[in-house]
């Protein structure tokens, strides 16, 4: 049986336009504005679809649309201009969107620390303990001879060759955290660590539901170690390591799970909405004493490369409240696809926070301009970013991907970042 694409892009607007959420953006309007343009080009023509028709068929349809390219850039990430894989108007950004209509609130129910899961854990009894750290990264590792998939491989095996004791992604397997997309391009390719592998949930993986990050990451072997949670620590006696889950309860935050947060904005709509927060503020009062490392996917603020404005998130709000007491902490995102060293942001109570964006994973992204001098404002100063071209295989207007190396000996924090190429691009040493 065949429909119009036009009425199925009009259900689609319909929903969009009717469901709010609480932080509200210029990609809302952007979206609208590209899908409208795409259903008058879809009903002059007289399209028609199969009623039954996937997200992926759909997607397909509309990138043919002269309009198609305008849709696939509102939704997507802004890094590289092309229509290439995970470029402006790369078609399955569309199919992204429709992934996410389609599924709408209808969320695997979020798995929380019941009778004898605990998710605390203990970190491996070794004077230097190595965590390696990549965000991003989910992008799959074939056609190996072919950009990003063959760098991400590469990344991979840098990241093996540090044998971490630990390695944690910061989440986002694309494009839509599908069953078979979390099987084809990141299990059996993430490099596991010599004593555990963690994995985070994010925007991408969101938009089916969280079905490919609960139901097959999750559960596979290489992640054991969460026991199906979204949330985990690790610690020892100096350090707390905590991962958190800010992709979940974002679907009433804002449009496309974009803007991060803790616990659910109406706690109403979600009988565990506050679980992960309540969990964090009773694990800093048990662990007060200590360091602490923070992870989340999404970030706390931003800095625009050209005018160097600072954008602070909610999810800033909400995550320095729940380390209000806390005096030495480092927090580590990705989200946004690049690599920025922040300067340590220092609080009235005289604590501090170290902050830094690992999200270069395997997206192919563009460096700063060399000049650092006009970014950030007077809290919020940038240390080092990365400003230099990769100059190997694929796009050359793109800047080197990579990854971080933490090395925690007793209570001092050392960090390496590593590019593609295994140079060292930046280290606190």
């Amino acid at each position: 049986m065949a429909a119009f694409l036009s009425d199925h892009l009009s259900n689609v607007i319909s929903q969009l336009t009717t469901f709010r959420n609480t932080v509200d953006s210029d990609k809302r309007r952007n979206l609208l504005t590209a899908l409208r343009q795409a259903e008058q080009e879809a009903k002059e023509k007289g399209i028609t679809i199969s009623a039954s028709a996937s997200p992926a068929a759909v997607a397909a349809q509309i990138g043919q649309l002269e309009a198609g390219d305008a849709v696939a850039e509102a939704m997507g990430i802004r890094e590289i201009a092309g229509t290439a894989d995970y470029e402006y108007f790369d078609r399955h950004w569309i199919e992204s969107a429709l992934n996410y209509y389609q599924t709408g609130k209808n969320r695997v129910p979020f798995p929380t620390a019941k009778g004898a899961v605990n998710p605390l854990k203990q970190l491996v009894n070794e004077r230097e303990i190595r965590i390696a750290i990549a965000g991003d990264w989910g992008t799959g590792t074939d056609p190996v001879d072919k950009y990003p998939y063959a760098v991400a491989g590469k990344i991979a095996k840098l990241m093996a060759d540090q044998k971490p004791h630990y390695t944690i992604h910061l989440g986002d397997v694309y494009y839509s955290g599908l069953e078979s997309e979390e099987t084809a391009k990141f299990v059996g390719r993430w490099p596991g660590g010599s004593i555990g592998s963690y994995t985070l949930n994010s925007n991408h993986e969101m938009y089916c539901g969280g079905k490919g990050y609960f139901n097959v990451l999750l559960a596979n072997e290489m992640f054991k170690a969460q026991q199906g949670l979204s949330y985990f620590a690790l610690t020892n006696d100096s350090w707390l390591i905590v991962g958190l889950d800010s992709a979940y309860f974002a679907y009433y935050q804002s449009l496309l799970y974009e803007q991060g947060t803790l616990f659910e904005p109406d706690a109403g709509k979600q009988p565990d909405g506050m679980v992960q927060s309540q969990w964090l503020a009773g694990l800093l009062k048990e662990n007060a004493h200590k360091r602490v490392i923070i992870l989340t996917h999404h970030d706390g603020f931003d800095v625009q490369p050209v005018t160097g404005k600072v954008s602070r998130k909610p999810l800033y709000q909400q995550v320095t409240a729940q380390m209000a007491t806390v005096h030495d902490w480092w927090w580590y995102w990705g989200h946004v696809h690049g690599v920025i060293a922040y300067e340590r942001i220092f609080f009235d109570n005289n604590a501090a926070v170290t902050a830094r964006c690992i999200g270069h994973g395997a997206i192919p992204y563009l460096p700063f301009p060399p000049d650092l001098s006009h970014l950030g404002d007077g809290t919020v100063r940038v240390q080092w970013v990365e400003t230099d071209l990769a100059r190997n295989g694929g796009d050359l207007r793109r800047a080197p991907n990579g990854y971080l190396l933490l090395t925690l000996t007793g209570a001092e924090l050392h960090e390496q970042l590593f590019d593609e190429l295994g140079r060292t691009r930046w280290s606190n040493f």
